[in-house]
C-alpha cells in the first residue's frame, strides 16, 4: 500500500501542472459506465473490499475535498497488482491501477488504453498525458505515470466533470479552489431527475429562481449553476438559454415575474421538452435556500422537488451587497461623453494607481476577478506629455498560460473566439514589483477590450472548457471615481492607432 500511495502521490505532482488525457471510450473500466453503481460492479463480477484504514483516510483526505467511498477491488487481471474503485453520491468516477508491464513500452501501453497518437497523449518525462482541459458530458480522462523509483507504471482514469469539483488537483486545474458552487448543487440535481417513458434523456428548460429583490445577476448565476450541475449528470437534454429567453421576451412572461404550474406547463409546451424547472432563493445571510420545482409538461403536474442551502461565493456575496444597497456610491462626476456605462448597482471593478515620477507618468489599473485567478484589466498610463499617454487591456487567465483561444459570449448571446498571441505585463505597483501577465491582440489594442467591457453588463469567457463570468457594466463610472474622463481614454487610444 505505500508503494502504492508514493507512486499516486508522484502521480499528483504531475497532474498539478498538467491534466489528464481522454481515453477513446466514454465508459468506464472494463463493462461499468462512468455514474454506476456499487451494485453494478458487483453484478459484474468485482470484489470490492472498503478501503477504512487510517492510512487509507488519510491519503484520500488529500486527495478529495469531500467524503469518497473508495474500495480496493480484486481483478485476475495479471497486469494489475492494485486496482482501486472511486465513488461520489453513489456514483464511480474515478480508476486507479498499478500495472505490472514488465519491459514496459508505449506499445504495451497503447495496447492497454488505445492508440496515444489518435487521442493527442503525449510524453512529458515520465508521464503519458494530455495537456488540454475540459470535456463535454461523461468524458474518461487517463493518466499514466512511471515511477521514477521502481519503474511502477501508476493510472488514472477518471469523470472529469465530477473530478474538477472534489479533487484538490481538479480544483485547481480548474480555477476552483475557492469553492465551486456547481458541486454544490449535485445532490439536488439527482433529486430532480426525471426519465422518459421510452427510456431516451429527457428534455429540461430552466427558468431563472426568483429572488426577493429581484436581481438577475444573482438568480441567473445560481440557475446556471444548477443547469450545469444537471448536465453533468450525463442523464437530460438542456433548451438552451439564449432560446428560452426568446419565448420568455416573446410571451411578457417576465413583465410579471411569477412562475406558477401552470404558466411553467406552457412555456415547456413552446419550448418543446418534457420538464421545466423553476423556484425560489431565499437570502438566509452566509447562504441561499433553494427551493425547486420541475413540471411534467404533458401533464403539468410537479414530479419533483428538492430544497437545499448553498454557500454563497464571492460573487453571490458582492451581487446581495449591490442588490440591498450597501454599496459606495458612484461619484458624481461620471463623464457625460458620447461613450456611457450601464450604471452597476455593485461596482466590481477595482482600481490601484502608482506614480513613476523618473518617466513622469502615473498609472491606474483597473481590475475585475472572478472566482480563481482569471481577470480582466485596463491599465491608463496617463503621462505628463499627453501624447505619450497610453491604454492597453487584456486577460490574465493564468500567470503561467496566458496565450491560447477564447471564447467571450456576449449580451446577445453571440460567441466570439479570438486568438491572443501576445503578451504584456501591468505593474499595481513598480516599488513592491507586483504585477499582472495578460494575453491580448496587438493589432486591435485597447480599443476592442474597452468596447467590449462599456457594451456588455456581463461577459462569460471560456478557454479549454474552463468557464468564468464577468460583471463588466461600470466600468467608466469607476474611472471617474478617480477623475479620468473618457474623453482622456479616447486619446490616449488614438496615440497608438497607425
Amino acid at each position: 500500500m505505500k508503494k502504492f500511495i508514493l507512486c499516486f502521490l508522484f502521480n499528483l505532482c504531475f497532474l498539478g501542472a498538467l491534466v489528464a488525457a481522454p481515453i477513446n471510450s466514454t465508459k468506464g473500466y472494463g463493462k461499468l459506465d462512468w455514474g454506476s453503481s456499487v451494485d453494478s460492479a458487483k453484478k459484474a463480477g468485482f470484489k470490492l473490499t472498503p478501503m477504512t484504514s487510517e492510512s487509507d483516510k488519510e491519503f484520500l483526505s488529500k486527495m478529495y475535498s469531500v467524503d469518497v467511498e473508495s474500495y480496493e477491488v480484486s481483478t485476475k487481471d495479471k497486469q494489475v497488482s492494485v486496482l482501486q474503485f472511486h465513488y461520489y453520491m453513489g456514483r464511480l468516477f474515478s480508476v486507479t491501477e498499478m500495472l505490472n508491464l514488465k519491459d514496459m513500452n508505449q506499445k504495451k501501453l497503447e495496447a492497454r488504453y488505445g492508440k496515444f497518437s489518435d487521442q493527442g497523449i503525449v510524453a512529458v518525462g515520465q508521464q503519458y498525458m494530455d495537456a488540454k482541459l475540459g470535456g463535454n458530458g461523461k468524458v474518461a480522462y487517463l493518466s499514466i505515470t512511471i515511477s521514477l523509483v521502481n519503474g511502477n507504471i501508476c493510472t488514472m482514469m477518471q469523470d472529469w466533470n465530477v473530478y474538477k469539483n472534489i479533487s484538490f488537483v481538479g480544483q485547481s486545474l480548474s480555477g476552483n479552489e475557492g469553492g465551486d458552487i456547481v458541486g454544490e448543487f449535485e445532490s439536488m440535481a439527482n433529486k430532480l431527475l426525471q426519465e422518459k417513458a421510452d427510456g431516451g434523456k429527457a428534455s429540461y428548460a430552466f427558468l431563472p429562481f426568483s429572488t426577493d429583490y429581484k436581481n438577475k445577476l444573482v438568480e441567473n448565476y445560481v440557475t446556471d449553476a444548477l443547469t450545469e450541475a444537471m448536465f453533468n449528470t450525463g442523464a437530460v437534454k438542456i433548451f438552451e438559454r439564449e432560446n428560452l429567453e426568446a419565448i420568455l421576451e416573446e410571451q411578457k412572461f417576465q413583465a410579471s415575474g411569477l412562475v406558477n404550474e401552470e404558466t411553467a406547463k406552457s412555456i415547456g409546451m413552446l419550448a418543446g421538452v418534457d420538464f421545466v424547472c423553476y423556484g425560489t432563493l431565499k437570502d438566509i445571510g452566509d447562504e441561499f435556500t433553494v427551493n425547486a420545482r420541475v413540471i411534467d409538461v404533458e401533464t403539468g403536474e410537479i414530479c419533483a422537488m428538492s430544497r437545499t442551502n448553498i454557500k454563497k461565493d464571492d460573487y453571490l456575496k458582492n451581487q446581495v451587497q449591490g442588490a440591498v444597497g450597501n454599496t459606495t456610491k458612484a461619484s458624481k462626476s461620471v463623464p457625460t461623453a458620447k461613450k456611457t456605462s450601464q450604471v452597476s448597482a455593485n461596482n466590481l471593478w477595482q482600481v490601484s494607481s502608482y506614480r513613476n515620477e523618473f518617466d513622469g507618468f502615473t498609472s491606474y489599473t483597473f481590475t475585475l476577478s472572478s472566482v480563481g485567478e482569471q481577470k480582466v484589466c485596463v491599465c491608463y498610463e496617463k503621462n505628463d506629455i499627453e501624447i505619450n499617454s497610453r491604454v492597453y487591456a487584456g486577460i490574465s487567465w493564468y500567470n503561467y498560460t496566458y496565450h491560447g483561444t477564447y471564447d467571450f459570449k456576449i449580451k446577445n448571446g453571440s460567441v466570439i473566439t479570438k486568438k491572443l498571441d501576445n503578451s504584456d505585463t501591468i505593474y499595481l505597483d513598480l516599488s513592491k514589483n507586483n504585477k499582472i501577465y495578460f494575453a491580448w491582440n496587438r493589432n486591435e489594442g485597447a480599443r476592442w477590450w474597452l468596447d467590449l467591457f462599456t457594451s456588455n453588463d456581463t461577459i462569460t469567457i471560456r478557454r479549454n472548457n474552463v468557464v468564468r463570468k464577468f460583471q463588466t457594466s461600470g466600468l467608466i463610472e469607476k474611472m471617474a471615481e478617480v477623475g479620468i474622463s473618457w474623453e482622456e481614454i479616447e486619446a490616449a487610444m488614438a496615440n497608438e492607432e497607425f
